[in-house]
């Protein structure tokens, strides 16, 4: 934690901005940047790139609370948040990795249980090849900014992460 008591936050932002609404990670990396700046967050890290990549782990600050940050194409509601567990899923065929492939990697090279981790993705529509954002995912990108907000000025991210998981499950169950 820094010396006004927020926890550390480790944000990982990716998507090509070539690719629609892939374009969504690169997009609020820069809301995030120039709301970090405005405000001078200093317990704030923010990675940006194509895709996840091993290399990463070694962006991840002990004591964090890790937040994946992407576009989605499927989903009811504009953005999600879920837990991310470390998961061996690693394959032979690309150099991309899912968050719960970079959390395991991080635990077995660095010994230790991992950080709390979260995904939050902003649901898109379109993802052709030269396409721009679509409307809806502008929508969505505003409404996820809300949020963002938040969670960026709040002393616990982590706790503010898990009762937004509780609030969408009792939605789901109501």
């Amino acid at each position: 934690m820094d010396k006004i008591g927020q926890q550390t936050l480790n944000l990982f932002t990716w998507g090509n901005p070539s690719r629609g609404d892939d374009a969504i990670g690169p997009a609020l990396h820069q809301f995030i940047k120039q709301f970090i700046t405005r405000f001078a967050l200093q317990h704030i890290q923010l990675i940006e790139d194509f895709q996840l990549q091993p290399e990463h782990v070694c962006d991840i600050t002990d004591n964090a609370c890790v937040v994946f940050i992407d576009a989605r194409y499927q989903g009811e509601s504009p953005f999600q948040i879920e837990a991310v567990s470390a998961n061996n899923e690693l394959g032979y065929t690309t150099h991309a990795l899912s968050p719960a492939a970079l959390m395991a990697i991080y635990a077995q090279t660095q010994n230790k249980p991992c950080p709390p981790a979260f995904l939050f993705s902003v649901r898109g529509y379109s993802f052709e090849l030269g396409a721009p954002l679509s409307k809806q995912a502008q929508v969505n990108i505003t409404l996820a900014t809300q949020f963002l907000k938040e969670l960026l000025s709040c002393q616990n991210p982590r706790q503010l992460l898990q009762q937004a998981i509780l609030s969408a499950k009792d939605k789901e169950n109501a």
